[in-house]
C-alpha cells in the first residue's frame, strides 16, 4: 500500500470519555463488629469464626478462631488479620 500525503500514517481516534467511579455511602450500624471494623453485612457468621475482608478487593472471609492469614480467592492477595504485618511466602 502506498501512503500519500493525504492519508495519515497512523490513524488518530478521538479522545476517550473519562469515567469516574462513584462511591456508595454505607449506613453506619449501631452494632459494630470488632473483627471486621464494620457492620454485620452478608450471611451470618458461623460459630467459632470471625469475619474479615480482603485488603485489596474487600471480599468477606469468615475465618475460624486462631486463623491469622489467608489468600483471597478472587484477587489472590495474601491477607493478615494483624495490621501492618508483612507476609512472606517461602
Amino acid at each position: 500500500m502506498t501512503v500519500t500525503k493525504e492519508e495519515p500514517e497512523i490513524a488518530v481516534n478521538g479522545a476517550l470519555p473519562v469515567v469516574t467511579a462513584v462511591g456508595i455511602e454505607e449506613k453506619a450500624d449501631e452494632k459494630v463488629s470488632s473483627a471486621a471494623g464494620g457492620g454485620n453485612q452478608g450471611p451470618p457468621i458461623p460459630a467459632g469464626h470471625a469475619r474479615f475482608y480482603c485488603n485489596k478487593c474487600r471480599a468477606p472471609y469468615d475465618l475460624p478462631d486462631g486463623a491469622t492469614t489467608w489468600r483471597c480467592a478472587g484477587c489472590h492477595t495474601f491477607n493478615s488479620t494483624t495490621p501492618d504485618e508483612c507476609c512472606t511466602i517461602l
